[in-house]
Parts: C-alpha cells; structure tokens; sequence
C-alpha cells in the first residue's frame, strides 16, 4: 500500500474525514515528510509500514489529550512525531518544540508553517541550554512531553518549576522509563494513566502529574 492511501485508510478507522481540516493536514505533513526524509534523516525510512505506526500513535495521542492544556513542550522533537499531530487536533494549543539539531529544526518550521500550525515555535537549543535562558525563565506549560529520548533528573525537576498547577507529563517509552533517575517520578509525580500504544510491540504512554498539583488540588 502506498504512503497516500495507507494514511487515508488509518484516519478512516479513527472515523477522520481526509478532507477535512485535520486530514488535509496530515497528508501536507506525509508529504513533507517523504520530501525532506531524501536530504535529511528524518526516519529510518519513509514506507507505509514505517510511517503508520508513527501517524496512529499521533492520531490516537490527540484523542486523549485534555481540553485544559493549551501551552505544550515537546523536547527532542526530530521528526514531529507525535507533537505536530497532537497541534492538528488541537487548535488551542500553544506548540514549543525543543530540538538541538539544525536541519530538523528547518523541517519543523517548514511543516508547522505549510501546516497552518500557528502559534508553533521551534527553538534550535538542547533542552538544558533552554531552561537558562532569560526569554524562558518566566515561562510555565500545561504539558510537557517527550519520546526516544531519556531526561536526566535534574531536568525534570527543573521543567516542574516551569508547569502551571495540575500541568502533566506525557512520557512516551519503551519498557523502561525514559528518564535517568525514574525513582525521581516516583518521589516527585503521581502516575495518572499508562496505557500501550496501539499497534507497536513494548511501547507506552505514561502521564504524570506533579506532587505540588495533586496537593493544591
């Protein structure tokens, strides 16, 4: 199956027009996707079977996120997966994406642009350089997310100052935490929800809560 009808038949099982708003959306991304991944390695490749867990993650991701979260983080954003989908389903929100390295920064800029996602700032920086900047020092999120990359500790902790009251974590993982010291989440944050993800062996998306919320509540 191709690249085009495979994502029209994914959204079609989330009962998603591909005309419509989101869908139209999601195919300027695929083919972005397809149009870059040739300069810059974007995924390991850019067939269907590649590419559709990706996108069902994204989609499914979208339908869980809460209403009450508009300015969201994602740190180590690579290829977009899954925060420029979560932004298409969700047109409150308010995207940062934190990313280190050049060229996939040009690629996230360029979708969030030809995607219509407005209010989507891409910041060319890894995420300890971030957080010391004066320009961020004042800034808090409702959600703070991340997959295929471990957080150390002390960045945890140090995004926690920067949520607002009842803000979640959304850690996307394997069998392990991704996070270097994983006794911190169980010191620092309360589990809300842990579920699979569909459609890929061993993978799952755990949501966190800071303790501080959980008491102001």
């Amino acid at each position: 199956m191709n690249t085009k009808d495979g994502l029209k038949q994914l959204m079609r099982e989330f009962s998603l027009n591909p005309d419509s708003d989101q869908g139209l959306k999601l195919q300027i991304y695929l083919s972005l996707l397809e149009k870059w991944n040739y300069r810059v390695n974007l995924t390991a490749n850019i067939s269907w079977k590649s590419l559709e867990p990706l996108f069902r993650e994204g989609i499914w991701a979208a339908m869980k996120y809460p209403a009450s979260c508009h300015t969201h983080l994602d740190i180590g954003s690579g290829a977009g997966f899954p925060a420029l989908i979560l932004r298409v389903f969700n047109s409150n929100m308010q995207l940062e994406l934190v990313e280190s390295r050049g060229k996939k920064c040009a690629f996230l800029e360029t979708a969030a642009w030809e995607m219509g996602l407005a209010g989507t700032i891409v910041y060319m920086k890894r995420l300890e350089d971030l957080l010391i900047k004066n320009e961020i020092i004042a800034k808090t999120w409702d959600c703070v997310s991340w997959k295929a990359i471990r957080l150390a500790g002390r960045d945890i902790l140090r995004l926690r100052e920067h949520t607002k009251d009842r803000a979640q974590f959304w850690m996307f993982h394997g069998k392990e935490a991704a996070v270097d010291e994983a006794a911190i989440l169980n010191k620092e944050f309360i589990l809300l929800d842990k579920q699979p993800v569909p459609g890929q062996r061993e993978s799952f998306l755990s949501i966190y809560t800071p303790l501080t919320s959980v008491a102001s509540s």
